[in-house]
Parts: C-alpha cells; structure tokens; sequence
C-alpha cells in the first residue's frame, strides 16, 4: 500500500502564501461583483417600470385622442410620437458617449 503523502515545508508555505495573497484578492472582488449584480437589477427594474409607465401612459393619450379623432388616427399619432422620442433619446445617448 502507497504511503499517503506527506507535504514538504516549502509547499506548506507556497499553499500559505498563496492564500492569504488570493483571500486579499477575493473579498473586494466580491463586494464589487455584489454591487455590480445590485446596481444592474436596478437598473433594470427602473427599465421596466419606465417601459410599463410609458406604456399606460400612451394607451391614455390614445384613448383622450380617440374621443377627437378616430381611433387608427389616435394610435398613429402616438406611435409617431413615441418614435420621434425614442430617436432622439438614442441620438443623444450616442452623442454623450462619444465626449
């Protein structure tokens, strides 16, 4: 039967370095990969209610609009509307990032 192996001195003290430097390392790591994970879901969160508040928001100026116009033209114009917002809102995002 093979002897169970017997670590050296040296590598005793290379697995000692190794993790007191790496455990150094990992701790601010984590923390900033926790932050990034929490900054991202509210980020997204933030997406998502804006998305839903927009939404609501266009189905109620379409139904105020229907009651001065036919309703295909209501839609339409809010369609238009949003769309023109939605260029201009990327257009300025992509001339900020470029400064």
């Amino acid at each position: 039967m093979p002897e169970p192996e017997k670590h050296s001195l040296a590598e005793r003290l290379v697995k000692l370095i190794l993790r007191e430097a790496f455990s150094g390392v990992a701790k601010p790591a984590e923390r900033f990969i926790k932050r990034l994970a929490r900054a991202v879901g509210l980020i997204l969160a933030g997406i998502v209610i804006s998305v839903i508040g927009i939404a609501f928001a266009a189905v109620g100026i379409v139904r105020w609009l229907s009651i001065l116009m036919p309703s295909w033209l209501a839609w339409l114009i809010v369609g238009i509307i949003l769309f023109l917002v939605g260029i201009t809102v990327t257009m300025a995002t992509f001339a900020s990032g470029r400064s």
